[in-house]
């Protein structure tokens, strides 16, 4: 494989070892064919293979030892800009906080953290759409920090319930608690009400109407805005199928891209005058009654499916190295090429298309090899590229047990 741009002036750092690390690593491979570090105690079986990606171990992800990994690689690296990414809340909370101690040759691009913590919470979110022309869903705003009995809610059901701000809530996984709910009564909206006031639980919850239509309603958009606050990058994809597993409920794992121009501009529009910096992640569904795009959700991190728009001729890595390596701005790449993401298996995927037209789109682009999973890569070793295809054929049996055929509600 050859880089887009050959180089040897950067060392990428990732913080965290899941898929997404894979992800990002290979961004970097392509972008620049350079080896990625990621920083953590552990990475799952495709990041500790790989040939392209190399562990700097930690005890743990606290600031301090976060903080020591850095500058070992720093160190290490002295003629080098070391460009650190994160893609989750806890990660880019940490670069925050130990910003001050970095070396200088560390650089890494967020959004400003005010900035961010607002349009995290789903209800500032909602407020900002309206400002900028967006539709959202109707929403309820459930104070669980307030003592007394809940109010019933107004939507009629059946109703969508989810955290308003994902900080927090994340610890409640591992005690069971859901990404997302489907809601079919007021008995069962109670029951989640004591549930998590049982567990101590004091944020928001968002009660919203429950958009129909299957995951293929689901659209996906990532920007970017540089240093200097100019669009850097803008892509777009039709979700064909997300994750149903109740800890990665929504994750799409099967997208084909597809720009969106209007929607950009909106977004463009919003994003400059909130002073944003950095990527931005959307979510939307089309509301199959009546055409409305709903906008469903603001990730402000790159977002874990950022390779579908690699795959349609945007890089985002190398649209990051430019603007905060080499003081590149105003350049902005758009993912274009029409490609299928996918990191389930094709034969797999189909089973959830019912529409004939998406159907025919999908079988024209699979027959002309337009097809790639992030997670399989032919650069890689031999025992990355099997972890690659087990992680693949895995979703067989996940999508047997959480979800085995599509439903007009997606749930």
């Amino acid at each position: 494989m050859k880089p887009l741009m050959k180089r040897d002036d950067i060392q990428p750092v990732i913080l965290g070892g899941d898929w997404s690390t894979y992800s990002l690593a290979r961004q970097f491979l392509e972008a620049f064919g350079v080896h990625s570090y990621f920083i953590a105690n552990s990475g799952i079986a495709l990041v500790e293979s790989s040939n392209f990606i190399v562990r700097e171990t930690v005890e743990s992800m606290c600031n301090e030892e976060v903080l020591r990994a850095i500058k070992a690689i720093a160190d290490r690296h002295p003629q080098k800009k070391v460009v650190l990414v994160a893609n989750s809340d806890d990660r880019v909370e940490t670069v925050e906080c130990i910003a001050e101690d970095l070396p200088d040759n560390v650089v890494y691009l967020f959004p400003p953290h005010e900035v961010s913590s607002y349009v995290s919470d789903k209800v500032n979110f909602m407020e900002l759409c309206q400002k900028y022309g967006l539709d959202t869903s109707r929403t309820e705003v459930v104070h669980l920090a307030q003592e007394g009995p809940i109010a019933p809610t107004e939507i009629p059901f059946p109703v969508v319930a989810k955290p308003a701000s994902s900080t927090e809530y994340v610890n409640l996984y591992a005690k069971g608690f859901k990404k997302v709910y489907f809601v079919h009564d007021q008995a069962e909206l109670d029951q989640i009400w004591s549930d998590l006031r049982g567990v101590g639980y004091k944020g928001d919850f968002l009660v919203q109407e429950l958009i129909e239509g299957d995951d293929t309603l689901v659209d996906c958009i990532t920007m970017y805005v540089d240093s200097r606050g100019e669009l850097g990058l803008r892509a777009a994809a039709n979700v064909l199928l997300e994750d149903h597993a109740p800890t990665l409920l929504g994750n799409p794992v099967s997208m084909i891209v597809n720009p969106m121009p209007e929607l950009w501009q909106k977004i463009e529009v919003m994003l400059k005058e909130i002073g944003w910096r950095g990527f931005a992640n959307f979510d939307l569904k089309r509301d199959p009654k009546d055409g409305r795009v709903i906008f469903m959700d603001f990730n402000p991190r790159v977002g874990a499916s950022s390779y579908y728009a690699c795959a349609g001729g945007a890089n985002p890595m190398y649209t990051l190295v430019r603007d905060i390596v080499d003081g590149v701005q105003g350049e902005c790449a758009t993912a274009e090429r029409e490609m299928l993401y996918t990191r389930v298996p094709v034969k797999l995927l189909r089973h959830y298309l019912r529409d004939p037209q998406l159907l025919d789109r999908f079988d024209r682009i699979v027959s002309e090899g337009r097809v790639v999973n992030p997670c399989r890569c032919k650069d890689d070793g031999l025992k990355a590229r099997m972890y690659g295809l087990l992680m693949e054929q895995n979703y067989v049996r996940k999508f047997k047990t959480f979800y085995p055929d599509p439903t007009d509600t997606s749930f």
